[in-house]
C-alpha cells in the first residue's frame, strides 16, 4: 500500500509502476484506491455513474462572501454541476470558440516576437523555454478571459511572482487534499502558507477584473463579456456567483495544461530531430499549397494530420495531472475487476498510469509516437481517442478542451514554421514534478530560425 501522503514529487512514477507490478486496481491509502483500466473510466467515470467528485476539489473553491464558489470544476454537487455545465456549455463549443482565436494570435505574435529578440541579442540562441511557454499560456487566458495580456511575455519575468504562488497552491492541494479534516482545521485558525485558499491572488485578480467589467462594460469578445451576457440572459440559471467563478476557474486551471503540453511537445520533438522534420514537412508543404495563412488559422490547421498527431501524443505521454482524480463510491458500493469496493472509498483513474495502458495505446506506450495516431486500425485509432484520460471523461470532462486544443496547435504551427528546436544539453533527462500537476523543468533549448518558406 503506499501512503496517500507520500512525498508529492513521487505520485506520477510510483502509481505507474504500482500498477505494472498488481493490476488494474492498487490501494494506495486507507480509503484511497487507483483505478486504471478502460473498465474503470467507463464504471467511475461515466456519465450519471452516481460517482461524486470527493471533498479534495473543495481546495479549489475560494471563499467569497462567507462561502464556498462553487464552479464547473470542482463542485461536489452533481445537479449543480449537470445544470450548471448545461446553461454555459454552449460557450465552450467549436464554433463558439472560434470567435476568441484572434486574441490567441495576438498573444502568438507577441511570443514570436520575443524569440526573435532573443535571437538577436542572445548569440547562442539559449531559451528558458519552460518559463516562456509558461509566460505564453498565462497571457493567453488573460486575452482570451479578459481581453487584457498579463504582461509575462512583455516583460519575460514571472509578473508578481504569480506562476511560484500558483505553485505552490498546486503544491497545497496535492499535499493537503490527502489529509482534508486537519487542512480544514487548520484554514480555521491561521494559514501558515502564503497560497492558501483565502490568500488566492489568481481569484483575487479574476475578481477585480469581473467587477471592473461590471462598472465599465466593453463590447470586445472575450468570455468575461460572454459570461455577463449569459447572466443578464438567464440570472437566475448563471448567477453574478457563477461568472466570478468560472472567470476564475477558467484562469487556475488551464494555463498549466498549455503549458505542460507545449513543454511536452518541445521536448519531445528535440529528442527525435526526425518527429521535428517530420512537422516540419507537414507545415511547409500546407504554406507552398496555400493552405497554410501567413498566421495559421485553426480551421487551416485541423487538416493537417500530423501536428494533430503530435498533440494528441504530447496530451497522452505527459498529461497536466499526475494524481486520481479523486470520485467517491455511491451507496451500496461497486464491484470493479472482481473486487467489491464499499462505498464512500476514494477511487479514481490517474490519467498518468492510463495513458500509458498498453491495452489501449499499444506495447510502446511509454514512448512518444505520434504516428500511433494515423498509422493504427481504425478501431484502435477509435479506442484511444475515446480512453485519452488527459480532459477527464464523461460529464467531468475538461469543458474547455475545444479551446485548449486551439491555443495549443495553432503555437505549434507557427513555433516550428519558425524555428528548429533542440535541447541545450540533450543527453540529459528534464526534471518533472510529480505531484497534482506534472510540470516540467530544466529543458533550455536553442533557437535556430528557419528560412521563410516560399
Amino acid at each position: 500500500m503506499a501512503a496517500p501522503f507520500e512525498a508529492a514529487e513521487q505520485y506520477s512514477p510510483s502509481h505507474t509502476e504500482l500498477h505494472e507490478k498488481h493490476g488494474p486496481l492498487v490501494r494506495i491509502g486507507p480509503n484511497h484506491i487507483s483505478a486504471s483500466s478502460v473498465e474503470s473510466i467507463q464504471v467511475v467515470h461515466r456519465s450519471r455513474s452516481g460517482f461524486t467528485k470527493s471533498g479534495i476539489y473543495g481546495l479549489l473553491q475560494p471563499r467569497f462572501e462567507g462561502s464556498d464558489l462553487h464552479n464547473v470544476f470542482s463542485t461536489q454537487d452533481a445537479e449543480y454541476h449537470a445544470a450548471l455545465k448545461r446553461t454555459v456549455g454552449t460557450l465552450f463549443t467549436t464554433t463558439a470558440v472560434s470567435g476568441l482565436e484572434y486574441h490567441l494570435d495576438d498573444c502568438t505574435q507577441l511570443f514570436l516576437s520575443k524569440m526573435n529578440e532573443i535571437l538577436r541579442s542572445e548569440k547562442s540562441g539559449k531559451v528558458d523555454m519552460a518559463a516562456w511557454l509558461h509566460y505564453y499560456a498565462f497571457d493567453c487566458l488573460g486575452a482570451v478571459n479578459f481581453s487584457k495580456m498579463l504582461g509575462f511575455l512583455e516583460s519575460g519575468t514571472d509578473v508578481d511572482g504569480i506562476c511560484h504562488l500558483d505553485h505552490e497552491q498546486m503544491m497545497y492541494f496535492a499535499v493537503w487534499g490527502q489529509i482534508i479534516p486537519i487542512e480544514r482545521a487548520w484554514t480555521k485558525t491561521k494559514s501558515l502558507f502564503t497560497a492558501a485558499k483565502n490568500e488566492n491572488p489568481l481569484f483575487n485578480f479574476a475578481l477585480k477584473l469581473v467587477l471592473d467589467r461590471q462598472e465599465n462594460p466593453t463590447d470586445t469578445t472575450d468570455m468575461l463579456n460572454l459570461f455577463l451576457d449569459l447572466h443578464n440572459q438567464v440570472p437566475e440559471k448563471f448567477t453574478l456567483r457563477d461568472v466570478i467563478a468560472a472567470a476564475y476557474i477558467n484562469l487556475v486551471t488551464a494555463h498549466d495544461v498549455i503549458a505542460i503540453t507545449l513543454r511536452a511537445v518541445v521536448y519531445y520533438l528535440a529528442k527525435d530531430l526526425s518527429v521535428q522534420k517530420k512537422l516540419y514537412k507537414e507545415i511547409s508543404e500546407a504554406v507552398k499549397s496555400g493552405n497554410l495563412s501567413n498566421l495559421a488559422k485553426y480551421s487551416e490547421i485541423i487538416s493537417l494530420r500530423y501536428v494533430l498527431a503530435v498533440t494528441n501524443e504530447a496530451l497522452r505521454i505527459h498529461p497536466s495531472t499526475g494524481l486520481i482524480l479523486e470520485r467517491r463510491t455511491p451507496k451500496g458500493g461497486v464491484t470493479l475487476h472482481g473486487k467489491y469496493i464499499p462505498e464512500d472509498t476514494i477511487i479514481g483513474v490517474n490519467s498518468w498510469v492510463v495513458n500509458r495502458d498498453k491495452g489501449i495505446f499499444g506495447e510502446d506506450a511509454h514512448s512518444f509516437r505520434p504516428e500511433r495516431w494515423i498509422e493504427s486500425d481504425p478501431q484502435d485509432i477509435t479506442r484511444m481517442r475515446t480512453n485519452l484520460f488527459t480532459f477527464g471523461a464523461g460529464a467531468r470532462n475538461c469543458i474547455g478542451k475545444n479551446l485548449a486544443m486551439m491555443q495549443l496547435t495553432k503555437i505549434i504551427v507557427e513555433l516550428y514554421r519558425n524555428f528548429e528546436i533542440t535541447l541545450v544539453n540533450p543527453e540529459k533527462d528534464w526534471k518533472v514534478s510529480g505531484g497534482w500537476l506534472t510540470r516540467q523543468s530544466d529543458m533550455d533549448v536553442v533557437l535556430t530560425k528557419r528560412p521563410a518558406i516560399a
